[in-house]
């Protein structure tokens, strides 16, 4: 195995890790902002619950970003990588691995991208002041849009782990003891007699 090999698959490992991390937070978030539960997290302390879902949709939105970022950065003269979407194309094509399936799953990641760095750019890494005083809305997308974006980062994750010999890896769930899941239980039985 050559070591250009041997680093695809390095940099794919921690790129599929990120993006079962964003597939976590998603979950986690949809369990507790959108599963019926708004009642019991209202009861328990609604003001706790309210910033945790600000503060959980801006980190989900920079994490998205990241996988959006160009193969390398220029600071201080060094040339620095970034585990995204077009290093790991670039290090395929390098292999000759990137194949029209993984060249058109990440073209649609990269579009659903484009919508979502304005507002990196613009709220979250800065914090722009003419838009905050026009109070544009960035990095909106469409319900049918982030179901695809989720489909699409497990299909581009399962094509490169195939095409490296890693062989695909399904983190569409994050069930485990002590998530969000077991929460809700939890103060579901503390206000069952309130």
């Amino acid at each position: 195995m050559t070591m250009g090999r041997i680093k695809l698959q390095n940099d794919f490992i921690m790129f599929r890790e990120h993006c079962m991390i964003i597939r976590r937070d998603f979950n986690t978030y949809n369990a507790l902002f959108f599963s019926g539960a708004d009642d019991l997290l209202i009861k328990t302390a609604s003001t706790f619950f309210n910033d945790i879902a600000e503060i959980m949709l801006g980190n989900w939105l920079l994490q998205i970003c990241k996988l959006m970022d160009p193969a390398e950065t220029k600071r201080n003269g060094t040339v620095l990588e970034n585990i995204s979407i077009k290093l790991i194309n670039l290090q395929l094509e390098n292999e000759g691995l990137l194949c029209q399936e993984i060249s058109s799953i990440s073209d649609a990641l990269l579009t659903y991208g484009e919508k979502i760095v304005p507002a990196r750019h613009k709220r979250f890494a800065h914090f722009d002041r003419d838009h905050q005083i026009r109070r544009v809305v960035l990095g909106s997308t469409t319900e049918k849009e982030l179901e695809n974006f989720l489909e699409n980062i497990q299909k581009y994750c399962d094509a490169v782990g195939r095409a490296i010999g890693i062989g695909p890896l399904d983190f569409t769930s994050s069930r485990c003891p002590g998530d969000v899941e077991d929460l809700l239980r939890i103060l579901e039985d503390y206000h069952k007699d309130t």
